[in-house]
């Protein structure tokens, strides 16, 4: 549990170092697991390892990898599964968002402070699917194929609710339910009688640790979005006395290059006279020679 402080101070004043934005931390890996970057790169999945908006993950067939995300959020993903970070921002603000796309095996998804204040900028992307949600902790998976459960999307719900939809309509999805939208037809979700297969015969060896962490969350992300919040307002603050800053340095470096055009202007004009009585004398000199 104390572990667990360090990190939710840690995510708290985090942020802005780089251009990508911070996604979460890995909290507990079992397996092995790699993060892919935008350019390819792939890189073995540690605890401690950040992860970013814009990378893969991608777990082995016995690989779970459970995160910490910046909005004190936890998103646990399975075995053999590929899940990316699309887009993401946690300032505790109407921008937040949260988009994901899972195109393949599943995720278990925790939400924090946007899936309370900012439900609109929740989304996981599926191939044959979107999800949506009202503050929730449910999983979606993606099976690509028919092998004892029909290939598509499969979403149910632990707590609160989910929409699976497809461009031929909508499932609202509640505990206890198991929603599917097919990968081979173009129709709407359905509920399914039971639930499916490779869920109920699947093991998983660190499940039994979420629960404790969901429960330290939630308790905490409304003080974490606050720290959030006051941090981001401590930038805004140092960002915009540094543009007066420049902007004053501006109008000084003006005023200084417009005073100095006019002393050179002034020089030149204190000049001419003395030049054209130097040279009326001279003239004056060669007139008298002749």
């Amino acid at each position: 549990m104390f572990n667990l402080l360090i990190l939710l101070f840690a995510l708290t004043i985090s942020g802005g170092a780089t251009s990508a934005e911070l996604f979460g931390t890995v909290d507990a890996i079992s397996g092995n697991a790699n993060v892919v970057d935008q350019n390819g790169k792939s890189v073995s999945i540690a605890n401690g390892l950040k992860i970013y908006e814009g990378q893969t993950i991608k777990t082995g067939q016995d690989s779970e990898v459970h995160l910490v995300t910046e909005d004190a959020g936890m998103i646990a993903v399975r075995p053999d599964t590929v899940f990316r970070i699309d887009e993401y921002k946690a300032e505790g603000s109407s921008v937040d968002k949260i988009f994901m796309s899972l195109l393949e095996g599943s995720i278990r998804s925790i939400t924090g402070w946007i899936g309370k204040h900012n439900t609109s900028g929740y989304r996981i992307t599926t191939p044959t699917a979107t999800i949506g949600i009202r503050g929730t902790d449910h999983e979606t998976s993606v099976r690509v194929k028919s092998d004892g459960d029909e290939a598509g999307t499969y979403d149910n719900v632990y707590e609160g609710a989910t929409t699976l939809k497809t461009p031929q309509g909508t499932a609202e999805v509640t505990p206890g339910k198991f929603a599917f939208a097919s990968r081979d037809k173009a129709a709407a979700p359905y509920f399914l009688q039971q639930q499916p297969r490779f869920l109920a015969n699947r093991r998983l060896k660190i499940e039994e640790r979420i629960q404790q962490r969901k429960v330290f969350l939630h308790e905490h992300f409304e003080k974490m979005r606050d720290a959030r919040i006051k941090r981001q307002q401590r930038v805004h603050a140092n960002q915009s006395q540094k543009e007066f800053k420049r902007r004053d340095q501006v109008i000084e470096n003006r005023k200084r290059s417009r005073e100095k055009r006019l002393e050179e202007t002034r020089q030149r004009q204190e000049a001419q006279p003395h030049a054209k009585n130097q040279g009326e004398v001279h003239a004056h000199k060669e007139h008298r020679k002749e």
